[in-house]
């Protein structure tokens, strides 16, 4: 195994790594373009939003890494060029990092996994992203689609509403928002989307990202952010309404559609988090498709 560090900023008991950095955006956003199938975590912002991302170089191949309830896992599948022999080497060094503990290759692709050799690695399913057509979700006609449009009409005609680019000087009032739904949402138990948190904290913005922000008699209810997953598909990164304005979360939503670049064709809005209510939220959306998430782990047989 030849492993290549960058310049250390974390020691696992005499292995170093270093942080992921706006530095390695060069380095690691082409070789993301390159992955044949891309899940809303492969952006390179929402990634490097997550302070507990480290990068290194195994045989090759880049790996992305985090350390999460005590055990390293590479939160994506490796970079570049690897083999079967890589991979194998990548689960020595996890097992290396967590002192003879299994590690795990989080947020892999099916396409990913059609090429594992089943006698040597084992997968499970865990979630999928919701893939939608921008035209549709534009024009959003026909009965399957009206009680999206009752929600967005009844927020319009209630309230007196405009709709902007978001910018950052809009952030303080979109993180006041956030918390406000944050804390109201931990007063009836546990955040499971509590890493979004983090996310839009240290979220960058890039050139390719866009936003709007609602406000109603002048005070900021709601926004959305999202990027270019590759040049014909966007993603929404993170979205929060107030959730006092009934219609404001259907009615933002077929906003942000309007706001997403003219080539654009699909939108990847992320998974439901194994939330029913988000779920059946984004059912109604009428995906057009899904893309899986697989977690990968070596079999004890050869670990």
């Amino acid at each position: 195994m030849t492993r290549t560090a960058w310049k250390s900023n974390y020691n696992t008991g005499g292995v170093a790594l270093e942080k992921l950095t706006l530095q390695e955006k060069d380095i690691i956003q082409p070789m993301l373009q390159l992955l044949p199938e891309k899940l809303w975590v492969y952006y390179f912002p929402v990634l490097l939003s997550n302070n507990s991302v480290y990068i290194d170089i195994i045989d090759g191949a880049t790996v992305l890494m985090l350390k999460e309830n005590g055990t390293w896992d590479l939160l994506i599948p490796p970079l570049g060029n690897y083999s079967n022999g890589t991979l194998e080497n990548i689960f020595n060094y996890l097992k290396e990092l967590n002192r003879s503990t299994d590690g795990a290759i989080l947020n892999c692709t099916g396409s990913f996994i059609q090429k594992l050799d089943p006698d040597q690695y084992t997968f499970k399913l865990d979630c999928w992203d919701y893939i939608y057509d921008k035209k549709e979700q534009l024009a959003l006609g026909g009965k399957k689609f009206s009680e999206i449009r009752n929600h967005i009409n009844n927020f319009q005609k209630n309230n007196n509403y405009t709709v902007s680019s978001y910018s950052s000087e809009d952030y303080e009032e979109c993180d006041r928002l956030f918390n406000g739904w944050k804390d109201k949402k931990q007063c009836n138990g546990a955040v499971m989307d509590e890493h979004i948190a983090q996310m839009f904290q240290n979220l960058c913005l890039f050139p390719d990202m866009f936003g709007i922000v609602v406000r109603v008699d002048g005070k900021l209810v709601g926004f959305s952010i999202g990027g270019l997953l590759q040049p014909d598909e966007a993603i929404c990164i993170i979205r929060k309404t107030d959730y006092r304005y009934r219609g404001l979360s259907e009615f933002i939503d077929h906003c942000f559609y309007r706001h997403i670049p003219e080539r654009v064709n699909l939108v990847n809005d992320g998974d439901d988090l194994n939330s029913e209510s988000l779920k059946l939220y984004k059912m109604k959306w009428k995906p057009v498709g899904f893309r899986n998430y697989y977690t990968v782990k070596q079999n004890n047989a050869n670990s």
